[in-house]
């Protein structure tokens, strides 16, 4: 009470005095006073005149210009994201809709007061920033892993994707260079960038449809995200290249700039690289980046923009080559692109959109000539991506489903192609007719993805579902039971597989994997998931016995067990822990709620380091697990009742038991613990 007394007389003197001072200042200057505080007559008209010229001035225009950009570009993300269409559709939609194609067709005046010609330097450099940044993720996200070693399969399709489309762009510009090449450029020049147009493919894009599909699991996306990797960073030195010849006025100068990016790559990787692994190793166990590892990250990604820029082969080039430079750790990964991630997808990418959708004229195509082009820009491009992609899977051994499949995404062009369509447009290589053309191929090939994949999934479900059989339901001969093998860990997964395997040999089997780290690094979450799943495969045709391969990116383990569990419907669920604490959290935690709810039994498998399984030992007292073990048809040559002086080889053998509660002294060996006999 004391304190509000004082703090309201302090300012009632500290306004008084000044409205004293600003009247004795009025009598001592009646001619140059100023605005009198003590009147209070209302001009509104003058009011808004003063908001608007505010408005009006270029820093004003352009936060409103952001502002308009954000919503728009979400309203149209999200509308999209409705209709099962990738998110940056919509966001490149709500950027031509603040174009000249609607806009500034519907309301010319308002587009040119919100969007004046004069704007649009700032604009351009604000979305060339955001592009630095998000080009700087993309070179993170790339895992260099991929590209070499068990996976020469995805490299050659992946670059046969890339030479096939890059021919048949270079024989359309034979076509087009008379009518749609600007006039200084030479026939090289537009030719090559015509090409490379053809044979880009959108990386973060194609993650994204994969994980939405539930591709993740299977073969083609496995392979697809694995094309995409190479076909990016492929696509990417041979547009640097092509940007080199075409500044270059000489040969001399061709041969200075390929030099010159060769000893920036080598100083990159070899030295930078080198040096950054060495000085984030040490960062393991923190939460956080030091300032002054975030400051050099900033100056490296400045540094490698400024040089490839100042070679004339643009600096989203050494941006990309700066965030490929950073070691492959997944926790720093993580921090790293957490900390560049919002400023530059959620804020600074909407700007590029909006740039673009602003250089786009779709009213150019009202020539008949014009549409027709880019009627074959599109067949050109569908051929030789779609095309390329599948005929070269497939000759190498793919499923036709497969094929069709890897052709689809790898057909998918969306943010990468807009980037380089932009990068020609700005050095004068494509004027902006055959750049509006381009922008449309480049949404119908990422459009037409989604609904194209459902296609081949629906054809080929419906033409290899076998012909119905009568099923045994009151006999339990050739009725096979349904084994839900749910893990986090691969390896868990992979010790699960090989275990149930050998006890339940004619079992149904389903893997789920629940990658909880998937949405925070899709490019290390992809390359674990193809490892898990060349593993399990392999395992499953050692056997001979199928195997379902179920995956979720889910971040609650819980609820998309819950889902899973709902959805199969198995005779038994099984789950791994490696040590007592994990054994407690489970127990007291989702299994304890799973006993109590749900219709099937449940196992844990702790494993203490078994390596090939030939003995299961049986404790007289576990008769609900014996129970549930010949209800799933367990081979009953590896199972033996455990007698006082038996040897326990823990590299061999297992201990199978009903469920306890408190007695822990088991963990000690391998034990399959099961429980809640199935009625």
């Amino acid at each position: 009470m004391k304190s509000s007394l004082f703090y309201t007389l302090a300012v009632a003197f500290f306004f008084s005095a000044l409205a004293f001072v600003f009247y004795l200042g009025k009598l001592q200057f009646p001619e140059s006073h100023g605005l009198n505080p003590l009147s209070l007559e209302i001009n509104f008209s003058h009011f808004l005149v003063g908001f608007f010229a505010h408005l009006k001035s270029p820093f004003g225009r352009l936060l409103l210009q952001i502002l308009l950009i954000l919503v728009t570009c979400k309203i149209f993300s999200f509308l999209f994201s409705l209709i099962r269409i990738p998110s940056v559709i919509g966001e490149i939609t709500g950027g031509l809709v603040l174009g000249p194609s609607l806009l500034g067709m519907f309301a010319p005046e308002f587009s040119e007061m919100i969007f004046p010609a004069s704007s649009m330097g700032s604009l351009k450099l604000l979305s060339q920033v955001g592009l630095i940044f998000f080009m700087f993720l993309i070179g993170l996200e790339t895992d260099w892993k991929n590209l070499h070693g068990s996976l020469h399969t995805a490299v050659v399709i992946s670059h046969v994707s890339i030479m096939f489309p890059f021919l048949l762009g270079v024989i359309t510009s034979l076509y087009l260079f008379e009518t749609l090449a600007p006039k200084k450029v030479s026939f090289l020049s537009f030719s090559l960038f015509l090409g490379i147009s053809m044979s880009i493919t959108a990386f973060p894009v194609l993650a994204r449809i994969i994980q939405e599909k539930k591709l993740n699991t299977e073969r083609s996306g496995v392979l697809a995200i694995t094309c995409a990797a190479a076909d990016d960073v492929t696509a990417w030195l041979i547009l640097a290249l092509i940007l080199g010849l075409t500044s270059s006025d000489s040969m001399s100068g061709v041969l200075l700039c390929f030099f010159g990016v060769v000893l920036f790559l080598y100083f990159a990787f070899k030295y930078v690289r080198t040096r950054f692994a060495s000085s984030l190793s040490k960062l393991e166990n923190i939460d956080f980046l030091p300032n002054y590892i975030v400051f050099f990250l900033f100056i490296w990604l400045t540094f490698s923009s400024l040089f490839t820029e100042s070679m004339g082969i643009h600096s989203l080039f050494g941006a990309f080559i700066a965030g490929s430079t950073i070691p492959a750790n997944h926790k720093i990964r993580k921090i790293i692109i957490n900390k560049f991630q919002d400023v530059s997808v959620i804020f600074l990418l909407p700007l590029f959109f909006a740039y673009s959708g602003l250089k786009t004229q779709i009213g150019l195509l009202s020539d008949p000539n014009l549409f027709l082009i880019c009627l074959l820009i599109l067949f050109v491009a569908i051929l030789g991506k779609l095309g390329g992609s599948t005929i070269s899977a497939r000759f190498l051994g793919e499923s036709w489903k497969d094929s069709l499949i890897i052709g689809i995404l790898m057909n998918t062009r969306g943010l990468m192609e807009l980037i380089v369509l932009n990068i020609g447009l700005e050095m004068g290589i494509i004027g902006p007719e055959l750049f509006t053309i381009m922008v449309i191929m480049a949404l119908v090939t990422t459009a037409m993805s989604g609904p194209a994949i459902n296609l081949v999934q629906k054809f080929f479900k419906k033409k290899n579902t076998p012909d119905p059989t009568p099923t045994l339901e009151n006999s339990e001969q050739g009725v096979s039971s349904k084994i839900l093998i749910a893990f986090a860990r691969p390896q868990t997964g992979i010790d699960l597989v090989k275990l149930c395997y050998k006890i339940f040999p004619n079992a149904k089997f389903r893997t789920f994997h629940v990658n909880q780290n998937y949405n925070f690094d899709i490019e290390q979450s992809q390359y674990e998931m193809s490892i898990l799943f060349e593993n399990i495969k392999f395992i499953s045709a050692n056997e001979g016995i199928p195997v379902d391969f179920q995956f979720s990116s889910s971040e609650n383990f819980e609820t998309a067990l819950w889902e899973q569990l709902n959805e199969y419907k198995p005779d038994i669920l099984i789950l791994g822990s490696p040590n007592v604490e994990s054994w407690k959290e489970i127990y007291k935690g989702t299994i304890k709620k799973i006993i109590k709810s749900s219709s099937c039994s449940v196992a844990v498998f702790i494993n203490k380091g078994i390596g090939s399984l030939n003995r299961v030992f049986v404790k007289s007292d576990s008769e609900d697990a014996v129970s549930i073990i010949n209800g799933l048809g367990g081979d009953p040559s590896l199972f033996r009742s455990w007698k006082d002086g038996d040897h326990f080889d823990p590299n061999h053998h297992i201990f199978v038991k009903d469920w306890t509660e408190k007695d822990f002294e088991f963990m000690k060996k391998n034990y399959l613990i099961l429980g809640r006999k199935r009625t």
